[in-house]
C-alpha cells in the first residue's frame, strides 16, 4: 500500500509540469546517472551479490531478514543494470574497505532502483492513457504488472514434477539432447545446484565470520583482554566476506557444479551458456524501459555469466519458468513440435482428470472422448441420433446431478502478451479461455438441451437426470491476474456472461485438492466462484486467495432483492435495507492470504519443520451432517451438501436444531412432523430441504413415500427444480433416509390439486441475507407441514 500511496503523490506533484512525461524522463536519467555513479568501480558480479544480500530474505543465526518491498523485482533490475553499468576490473578488498560500507550503499540501490520502477510505470500508465482505450487494457496492465512483481504463484516442487513429466518423453528428451547437449532434467539438476552452490558459499561465509568473532571473543577472556591489530585485520576481512564478499566469491565455475552433480562438464557448460542473459548492446535505460514493459531478459536467461567462465543466479525463482519458456522455443523448430504439443496436451488432461476423480469419488468420467452435436439447424430440430458432426471432448465429470465439463488448454502464453500487448494477448487468450469456454458450452447445450450426448463408438449417454452443469478452462499456464479478472474478460468479449467458466491453472487445481476435506465443499467453491457477480465484487491477483477467502469469509455475493423477489413465490417484496446494501455493496480487495498455506505446504515437504495444520472451511455448523450423507452415498448427496454448506452460519446452525426440535417434540397424534426450508437465491438455483420424522407405528417405507409426495409437490408449487427430505428415526433419533427429487415442474393437473392443501408460498417464510453469506432463515414455530 505504501507504493500505491507513492505513486498517487507523484502523479499528483506531476499534474504542475508542462510536460509530465518530459519530467519523469528527467527524473529516471538522474537517477541511472547516479546509480551509474555508484556501480562503474565493481564488477557485476560483485554487484549481482549485494543485490542478493540487501533485497532477498535470508536468515542468519535464528534472525530473519524479510523481503524488501518488491525485493526479488528489485535485485533483477541491478543484477541486469550491472552489466551496463559496472565496468570495475578489481574484485575489491576485504581487508581493506570499511565493514558494512557496501551492504549499507547495496539497500540504497535498491531504493534507487524502487524509484525508477515507479517513476517509470508512472510513465507507462500516463502514455496508455494518452492511447484510444482497448477493452483489454485493464488485462494488458494486469499481465504487465504480473511479468515486473510476480515471479510464479506455483510452489516449485509442483512445478518441477509437472515439467519433469512435460519433458519427460524419450522422444523429446532425445531431441533436446542431440540439439542443445542436455534436456530438460538435466537443465533443471544444473540451474538448481547452481543455487545451491551460491547458497552454501554464502553460508559458509556468514558461519566463518560468526566463528571467528565467537572463538575471539573467547579467547579474550569475552572481551576483557584487548584485540590485537592483526586480529582485528583478520575479523574485519571475514566480516567483509560475508557481508559484501569481493567479485572471485560469489560465483561458480561450471567445473564445480559438474563436479558436484557428477555429470560431464561440457553438459553443465552446455546448459549454463544457454541460459545465460545477453544485454551486450543494451544501455541502462534500455534495460529499465524493457523490464517495465514486461520484457525481463532473465525470465528465459536467468544466469549471469562473467567474464572469468563463472556462473551465478540471481534467485531461483525464475529457474523452472525459464526452462520451459526456452526449450518450448528450442522445440518448436524441431520436428518432434507437434508430438510434443499432443503430449503437452495429453498430460493435461490426465492431471486434471486425476485431481477431479480425487476429489469426487465415486464419480463416472470421460476423457479425450468424441460426440455428435449438430451441423446446421435443420439437425439441431432433429432427433440428436441424427447429428453428423464429429467433435472431442477433453473431461467430462458426472456425479449424480452434477456434471463438470472441462476443458483443457496446454499452450503457453507468449513473451509478447507477457509484456501486455493487446493484439496478441487477445489471440492467446482467445487460443485458451475463449475457446475452452466455448467448447465446453458446446457440449452443456447438449446436455440441456437433448438430455445426454450419442458418443462415437459408444451410442447414447443419458444425462437428463443432471440438473447442475459447470464449466471449468483448465490451463496449464499460470493465469494470474487474468484468471481472476472475469468480469474484464467478459468485457473484453472473451467469455460470455452468460457461461462463464472457472479458468484455472492445474497446480492450482492440484493444490486445492489437497485442501478440500469434502466434496461439497469444491462444488460451492464452483457455484460461487463462477458467479458472474463475484469478480465484480471482489478482486484478487491470485487463484489460492480467492478459494482461502471463500474458506475464511464464503466469496458471497449479496444477492438482487428485486431478481429475488421476481423469481422467488415465497418472497412478496425486497425490504429496503436489502436493496439499499445491494446498492452499496463495492468491490473488496482482497490481500494476500496464502503464509498460512505456505507454512502448511512446506511443513508437508520437511518433516523437519514445525507441524503445521492447512486451512480449513470455518463457519460451518452443517459439516458433521454433510459429511454423513456423503457416508451414506445417496443419490444427489454432493449437491444437496453443497446446498446446506452454502447457508450463512447462523442459517446452518439453525438448520442443525431442527431435527433436534422435532424429535423433541412429537405430534401427539402420531403423526410426522416435518420442518421446510427454501433456499437459494434465484429461481435457477433455488432447493427445497424438508426434515421429517418417522413415529415408531410408521413404516420407512411409507414416511418415505410420504416425504417424496410432499417433497415433490411442494417443490411444484414453488416452481423449484431440486429438493430433499431428511427422515430422522423418532426412536433412535438418527437420520435413516435422504430422498432426492429432480422433477422438473412442469403444468400437471393432478399436482395442481396435490398442492391445494398446502399453504400458499408467500406464507413461507424468507430468508434473510447476510453481508456474506447466504440467507438466515427465522425458525418456524408451526407444528402443521408448510
Amino acid at each position: 500500500m505504501r507504493s500505491v500511496d507513492r505513486h498517487v503523490s507523484l502523479v499528483e506533484e506531476l499534474d504542475g509540469f508542462e510536460s509530465p512525461l518530459d519530467e519523469l524522463d528527467r527524473r529516471i536519467e538522474a537517477e541511472l546517472s547516479m546509480l551509474d555513479n555508484e556501480l562503474i568501480s565493481h564488477r557485476p558480479e560483485r554487484v549481482v551479490e549485494l543485490a542478493r544480500i540487501a533485497c532477498l530474505p535470508w536468515s542468519v543465526g535464528g534472525k530473519v531478514k524479510p523481503d524488501t518491498e518488491g525485493g526479488v523485482t528489485k535485485a533483477e533490475i541491478l543484477a541486469l543494470l550491472a552489466q551496463a553499468l559496472s565496468m570495475g576490473e578489481g574484485d575489491g578488498s576485504a581487508v581493506d574497505e570499511q565493514p558494512n560500507s557496501l551492504y549499507q550503499a547495496a539497500h540504497e540501490w535498491a531504493e534507487s532502483v524502487g524509484r525508477l520502477i515507479e517513476l517509470a510505470q508512472t510513465r507507462e500508465l500516463i502514455e496508455v492513457r494518452s492511447r484510444p482505450v482497448d477493452s483489454l487494457d485493464f488485462l494488458a496492465f494486469s499481465a504487465r504488472s504480473n511479468s515486473i512483481w510476480i515471479r510464479s504463484s506455483s510452489y516449485p516442487d509442483m512445478v518441477r514434477t509437472t515439467y519433469e513429466s512435460l519433458f519427460g518423453k524419450q522422444e523429446v528428451r532425445t531431441a533436446l539432447t542431440k540439439h542443445l547437449g542436455f534436456d530438460a532434467v538435466d537443465a533443471i539438476e544444473v540451474l538448481t545446484r547452481l543455487h545451491e552452490l551460491q547458497v552454501d558459499a554464502m553460508n559458509e561465509r556468514w558461519e566463518a565470520g560468526f566463528r571467528a568473532l565467537h572463538d575471539e571473543y573467547e579467547t579474550s577472556n569475552r572481551g576483557q583482554i584487548p584485540t590485537d591489530e592483526e586480529t582485528r585485520n583478520r575479523l574485519r576481512a571475514l566480516h567483509n566476506r560475508g557481508w559484501q564478499p569481493t567479485a572471485d566469491l560469489v560465483a561458480i565455475p561450471a567445473a564445480e557444479v559438474a563436479t558436484s552433480l557428477g555429470q560431464d562438464v561440457a553438459r553443465v557448460e552446455a546448459v549454463l551458456s544457454r541460459f545465460a542473459v545477453d544485454t551486450a548492446h543494451a544501455s541502462a535505460r534500455d534495460i529499465l524501459d524493457a523490464f517495465i514493459g514486461g520484457d525481463n531478459s532473465l525470465r528465459t536467461n536467468p544466469v549471469i555469466a562473467t567474464d572469468r567462465g563463472t556462473f551465478m543466479l540471481v534467485h531461483d525463482a525464475l529457474v523452472l519458468p525459464a526452462i520451459r519458456e526456452n526449450l518450448e522455443q528450442e522445440l518448436k523448430a524441431l520436428p518432434e513440435w507437434e508430438q510434443y504439443q499432443k503430449w503437452r496436451g495429453t498430460l493435461l488432461e490426465d492431471l486434471g482428470k486425476a485431481v477431479l476423480e480425487s476429489m469426487l469419488p465415486g464419480a463416472s468420467t470421460y476423457a479425450s472422448f468424441d460426440y455428435f452435436v449438430p451441423v446446421n439447424e435443420k439437425e439441431a430440430e432433429g432427433d440428436p441420433v441424427g447429428y453428423t458432426k464429429k467433435v472431442e471432448g477433453d473431461i467430462l465429470v458426472v456425479l449424480d446431478d452434477v456434471a463438470i465439463i472441462v476443458e483443457a488448454k496446454a499452450v503457453a502464453i507468449t513473451p509478447e502478451s507477457r509484456a501486455g500487448q493487446t493484439r496478441r494477448l487477445r489471440r492467446d487468450l482467445t487460443g485458451i479461455i475463449s475457446k475452452a469456454s466455448e467448447q465446453a458450452s458446446r457440449l452443456q447445450k447438449r446436455i440441456e438441451g437433448d438430455g445426454g450426448v450419442r458418443l462415437h463408438q459408444t451410442g447414447w449417454l443419458d444425462l437428463s437426470h443432471i440438473r447442475e452443469i459447470h464449466t471449468v478452462a483448465l490451463s496449464l499456464e499460470d493465469l494470474s491476474g487474468v484468471a481472476t479478472a472475469t468480469s474484464d474478460l467478459v468485457a473484453a468479449g472473451l467469455l460470455e456472461a452468460e457461461r462463464i467458466p472457472w479458468v484455472v491453472s492445474i497446480h492450482d487445481l492440484q493444490l486445492i485438492a489437497r485442501l478440500v476435506d469434502r466434496p461439497a465443499e469444491f462444488l460451492l467453491y464452483l457455484r460461487r466462484r463462477r458467479d458472474p457477480e463475484v469478480s465484480l465484487a471482489y478482486a484478487a491477483p491470485d487463484e489460492l486467495d480467492l478459494f482461502l477467502y471463500f474458506y475464511e469469509a464464503g466469496l458471497y455475493v449479496a444477492p438482487d432483492p428485486e431478481v429475488m423477489a421476481a423469481e422467488l413465490p415465497y418472497i412478496t417484496a425486497p425490504s429496503a435495507k436489502d436493496v439499499r446494501r445491494r446498492k452499496q455493496q463495492g468491490r473488496s480487495i482482497i490481500a494476500s492470504r496464502t503464509d498460512p498455506l505456505d507454512a502448511w505446504h512446506y511443513s508437508e515437504l520437511d518433516p523437519e519443520r514445525p507441524r503445521t495444520e492447512k486451512p480449513t472451511l470455518t463457519g460451518s455448523p452443517m459439516i458433521a451432517f454433510v459429511d454423513e450423507l456423503r457416508t451414506r452415498g445417496a443419490f444427489g448427496w454432493l449437491s444437496t451438501g453443497a446446498t446446506l454448506l452454502s447457508a450463512s452460519t447462523k442459517s446452518q446452525a439453525d438448520m442443525a436444531r431442527i431435527p433436534g426440535k422435532l424429535l423433541a417434540s412429537p405430534d401427539p397424534n402420531g403423526r410426522e412432523r416435518t420442518q421446510a426450508v427454501p433456499i437459494g437465491t434465484r429461481l435457477s438455483n433455488a432447493w427445497l430441504l424438508v426434515w421429517i420424522t418417522k413415529p415408531a407405528h410408521h413404516t420407512l417405507t411409507d414416511i418415505a413415500e410420504l416425504a417424496s409426495n410432499y417433497l415433490r409437490a411442494k417443490k411444484y408449487q414453488l416452481k423449484f427444480s431440486r429438493g430433499a427430505a431428511f427422515i430422522f428415526d423418532q426412536e433412535t433419533k438418527e437420520l435413516v433416509e435422504v430422498v432426492y427429487d429432480g422433477t422438473i415442474p412442469a403444468p400437471d393437473p393432478e399436482m395442481d390439486r396435490a398442492i391445494a392443501g398446502l399453504f400458499p408460498p408467500d406464507k413461507v417464510s424468507p430468508p434473510r441475507p447476510s453481508e456474506r453469506k447466504p440467507a438466515t432463515r427465522r425458525k418456524n414455530k408451526k407444528r402443521r407441514r408448510r
